[in-house]
């Protein structure tokens, strides 16, 4: 039901005049250094389903309400309130804590090779804190757009818990048809840092595409796994990471 909602938001795009917008969301697992100007808001709602994990036949979702704000044309902050659903039977949708984002970009654009820029997010549940930095790497010419990203993830349990570690790896190559579609592919390598010997690892890949028009943008991506370490079925960690991830965000302008 919720795909078939957002699936019916991106047919209402195709009724809307085209407009670019430096922010557009070419990928859902990559950020591009690419920021909305200064003094413009802008709401989002991301949507994670994750299927095929551990003996759970359900899906699991996460979901984001995100409102970012460009503080100055080199300098974005935002706030998410992030909600998750375990895949088991019967498991209810629960309040995941808010998140505060903060994404700087070292120069202004073309002034510095790879047009880098440093993320930070910080998310605090009562029962967990998670702290994610990232380094946001990307390259444009002309309609072609590719992106990588370094990402750190440490997350400390309440009170006095351990620190669990993760280091992960994005990267993705989109390109515009006209102004309105945008179609590319996307990777992500996950490896997470554990104190038994595992220290599970994945990577996925798949494709993601874009339709933005003035105000309004859609974007969904489908990203199955394709390898996975220590493996339980076919060459693929089950026990740790989805089967499959599918991401979908809608985007509105204010």
């Amino acid at each position: 039901m919720k795909l078939r909602r957002a699936l019916f938001a991106a047919v209402l795009l195709t009724l809307v005049p085209a407009v670019a917008t430096a922010d557009r969301r070419y990928f859902l697992q990559s950020y591009t250094p690419y920021l909305s100007p200064a003094g413009e808001t802008e709401v989002e709602f991301h949507a994670i389903a994750g299927n095929g994990q551990g003996d759970s036949t359900n899906t699991s979702w996460g979901n984001r309400f995100e409102v970012e704000y460009g503080i100055t044309d080199r300098v974005t902050g935002a706030l998410y309130l992030n909600f998750v659903q375990p895949g088991g039977e019967g498991a209810a949708m629960a309040f995941d804590g808010p998140s505060l984002e903060l994404i700087g970009r070292l120069a202004d654009r073309g002034k510095i090779p790879l047009d880098p820029a440093l993320y930070l997010e910080v998310r605090e549940s009562g029962t967990e804190l998670e702290v994610e930095p990232k380094l946001l790497l990307a390259h444009r010419r002309g309609g072609l757009v590719c992106v990588a990203n370094l990402i750190g993830e440490f997350e400390t349990t309440h009170p006095g818990g351990a620190t669990s570690r993760a280091l992960r790896l994005t990267g993705g190559v989109s390109r515009e048809f006209g102004p309105v579609v945008a179609v590319g592919i996307e990777a992500l390598y996950h490896h997470q840092f554990e104190t038994a010997a595992s220290n599970p690892s994945m990577l996925l890949l798949g494709p993601t595409i874009n339709l933005q028009k003035e105000k309004v943008q859609f974007s969904l991506a489908w990203h199955p796994q394709i390898w996975g370490d220590p493996a339980s079925a076919g060459g693929l960690d089950l026990r740790d990471f989805p089967r499959s991830e599918v991401r979908l965000l809608l985007g509105l302008e204010l």
